[in-house]
């Protein structure tokens, strides 16, 4: 699997999170989706963070909540 890091910023100056490819179609277009917390939390939960990856790792589940549709 495909992860993009998107680092555009939004207005605020904030980062929009990371993505992964889900589709490629036949004409080069691709479909992608976020980031979840389950895919952050999988990724950071077995391994010792340094403070730089622990803040990373937080500013991630920040954006990955955000995106996450209301319940």
């Amino acid at each position: 699997m495909l992860v993009v890091d998107i680092t555009a910023a939004d207005a605020a100056g904030g980062r929009l999170g990371r993505y992964k490819v889900v589709e490629r179609h036949n004409d080069g277009s691709l479909l992608l989706a976020p980031e979840s917390v389950d895919e952050v939390i999988a990724e950071t939960v077995e391994r010792p963070l340094n403070g730089d990856e622990f803040l990373d790792a937080l500013e991630r589940l920040d954006v990955a909540a955000s995106q996450q549709p209301s319940r």
